[in-house]
């Protein structure tokens, strides 16, 4: 049985969370995402974000940063997102960061101070790049996923080999919001334009997961709660095919997931205030393995609570080479349904691995036809010429992907104003 405490407190963050969503309207007009568009003093700012891949847990790096800012501005970077790992700064893993946050919130002033926006991030989850402080796992070994098979699961689909959390443990959301909130505190909150949750929240793409203990009992909790019928957990596994495909096993999948990203939310809210902005990924393959990640994804987008920015991602199909447009559909149906007033922009618009420099033209048009009107993003925006990743060399001279973009970044702003306003196109 999960602590009726614990029950309590993730009940009042998703509360906090819809009455944050509805009260998003009051943000003051200086500085407002209105119709999914970036204002300023009443003049529109399309985003040029900057993502920089360091560990900000490290003085040296947020100085190093600090130090690039006047680089980043010369090439019209308008935000900087500070992807701000669990891992380091809490290798002890109690949710209570370890490393000086001093530097962290040094950053933060400077990026304000240069007339740029600061956006917070972290990454708290174990697939995709993410990791967990070891200090968690020896606290909480429970909390580990299991998949179908019964076997404890780490990120073999991207190669990270880092183990991967139940999302159904108690003990782990409690300590994710306790580090959450904490991150939160230690900036000036109110220069964060946004605040983001988890990078590409998903159960994993190459296998069935979660089958573990706390997947059991919330899932079981699930169906008395809401009075239906579904299969009952399988009492051994390897878990039944038929369960890993029945579509109200999906459904709790798809609910939980959302729930989780949603309850993310209220704890950034819960200390940068009601009004403060939230980005989540929404990862669309349009491929067979779509169960494995999100259950059910139009369930999971229509259950998310207290989400202001949507980043799609696969936006550009890497098997195919051509634009993705399920995510945007899916994402657009969702609002249509729901009355969300989601800002639209991409997680990775571009980044210097997975893009082609001659599919840039293609790949941002296709973005602003399906509704992205708030920025592209833009990573690893750090300069090194041997990081096939990185988009700049190390004389920060655009490699040949991003000098598609800053090399036209003025032709790019007109046919960014020639896009016609959500719900007029």
């Amino acid at each position: 049985m999960i602590d009726p405490m614990v029950r309590l407190g993730v009940m009042g963050l998703v509360v906090a969370a819809m009455l944050c969503a509805s009260m998003a309207e009051a943000r003051p007009a200086a500085w407002v995402i209105r119709d999914g568009r970036f204002y300023v003093d009443g003049r529109r700012v399309f985003l040029k974000i900057a993502k920089p891949l360091r560990n900000f847990a490290q003085a040296a790096e947020c100085d190093k940063l600090i130090a690039d800012l006047p680089v980043l501005k010369a090439k019209q970077y308008s935000a900087i997102e500070i992807n701000c790992y669990w891992h380091q700064f809490d290798p002890n893993g109690d949710g209570a960061p370890d490393a000086s946050t001093a530097p962290l919130r040094r950053l933060v002033d400077a990026i304000h101070a240069a007339g740029m926006y600061p956006c917070i991030s972290v990454e708290t989850y174990g697939v995709g790049g993410g990791a967990l402080p070891a200090g968690f796992w020896q606290k909480h070994p429970d909390a580990v996923a299991v998949n179908a098979q019964g076997h404890k699961v780490n990120d073999t689909e991207y190669g990270f080999g880092s183990i991967v959390p139940t999302i159904h443990s108690p003990e782990y959301r409690r300590v994710v919001r306790k580090y959450i909130q904490a991150i939160t505190r230690a900036v000036d909150h109110k220069k964060a334009l946004w605040f983001e949750t988890t990078v590409e929240p998903q159960y994993i793409g190459n296998q069935p997961i979660d089958y573990s203990d706390h997947a059991r009992r919330a899932y079981t909790a699930w169906l008395k709660r809401g009075g239906l019928s579904g299969p009952a957990f399988p009492d051994r596994l390897p878990a039944p095919d038929a369960f890993v495909k029945d579509p109200t096993w999906n459904r709790f999948r798809a609910e939980a997931l959302a729930d989780w990203v949603s309850e993310d939310a209220a704890a950034f809210r819960s200390v940068a205030g009601p009004d403060a902005y939230v980005a989540a990924d929404y990862l669309e393959t349009a491929g067979p393995e779509m169960a494995n990640r999100n259950g059910d994804s139009r369930v999971f987008l229509e259950r998310l609570r207290g989400i202001n920015v949507i980043q799609v991602n696969w936006h550009w199909h890497l098997g195919t080479r051509r634009t993705n447009e399920v995510a945007y559909r899916n994402v657009r149906e969702a609002m249509a349904r729901n009355h969300q007033n989601w800002a639209i922009a991409e997680h990775m618009t571009l980044n210097g691995s997975d893009f082609r420099p001659d599919e840039a033209p293609a790949l941002l048009r296709s973005t602003l036809r399906n509704g992205t009107g708030l920025g592209w993003e833009f990573l690893n925006a750090a300069p090194s010429s041997a990081d096939a990743f990185s988009i700049y060399n190390d004389d920060w001279s655009p490699k040949p992907l991003i000098a598609e973009v800053d090399n036209h970044w003025a032709e790019w702003m007109r046919e960014v104003e020639a896009m016609p306003a959500p719900g007029k196109r």
